[in-house]
């Protein structure tokens, strides 16, 4: 399943309500600062058309980019994050 990089701009309560959005989506997903990896089958499109409207409806604005994770390099992560995404790569 494709993995999705959300990044966002969103102070701590903004940040719960996208993952919120997100568990309706996926069945998967890791948080980190300012972002998400998200496992899901939806486009970036639909994904961040989804994740618009949850902002919305909590009363929230700001930046979001989604986009198709193909190739990844990272460092400073937990091992668990790692692995998370190192089992989920194509």
């Amino acid at each position: 399943m494709p993995l999705l990089l959300v990044a966002h701009d969103q102070a701590p309560d903004g940040a719960a309500a996208l993952e919120d959005a997100v568990w309706q989506l996926a069945e998967s997903h890791l948080v980190l600062s300012g972002s998400l990896v998200v496992e899901s089958p939806v486009s970036p499109r639909y994904l961040l058309e989804h994740l618009r409207g949850a902002l919305r409806r909590a009363g929230r604005e700001g930046a979001l980019l989604v986009t198709t994770l193909t190739a990844a390099s990272w460092d400073g992560l937990s091992a668990d994050a790692e692995e998370w995404i190192r089992t989920r790569m194509p």
